[in-house]
């Protein structure tokens, strides 16, 4: 009786080592690699990050290009304040991320962005004042996304 429990004792011992090493690996987990300040200070290093803004400044300029259309086409006044919404929600959807890894670009691109969505939903719309800032906008977010590849 003796003998079998050194045995058992011996088995549980043995398995609990060997458990204990199971959850050891090279790679921190997800956990640790998003809490880790090293991940964050660079930009270039978080592809994730960067594909979301990447695909996001793509998304306001398929919506400014949309207004440019609209603008050139008939002009309705309905059609480019949804637009200026659209673009509005296309930004938002990335703003917080390029405010914190980019402020300067993020108050770069916001000095025409903002006024652009203001005149797209002001009744009274100012189409030339539009269209340029349209133009500076989407040369603004071009330039930004060369610097972000």
């Amino acid at each position: 009786m003796l003998n079998g429990f050194r045995v058992i004792t011996y088995g549980a011992v043995l398995g609990a080592i060997l458990l204990s090493g199971c959850n050891n690996s090279a790679e921190p987990d997800v956990a640790q690699q998003e809490n880790s300040p090293v991940m964050n200070e660079n930009p270039d290093s978080n592809t994730g990050e960067t594909q979301v803004i990447k695909k996001g400044v793509g998304d306001v300029i398929r919506s400014i290009k949309g207004l440019d259309s609209e603008i050139s086409m008939d002009a309705n006044s309905e059609k480019i304040q949804e637009l200026g919404k659209e673009i509005s929600s296309n930004w938002d959807s990335i703003e917080t991320q390029v405010e914190d890894e980019y402020p300067n670009w993020y108050e770069r691109i916001e000095k025409n962005l903002y006024p652009l969505i203001g005149e797209s939903g002001n009744p009274d719309k100012d189409l030339e004042k539009i269209k340029r800032l349209s133009e500076a906008t989407k040369k603004d977010l071009q330039l930004f996304l060369e610097e972000v590849n």
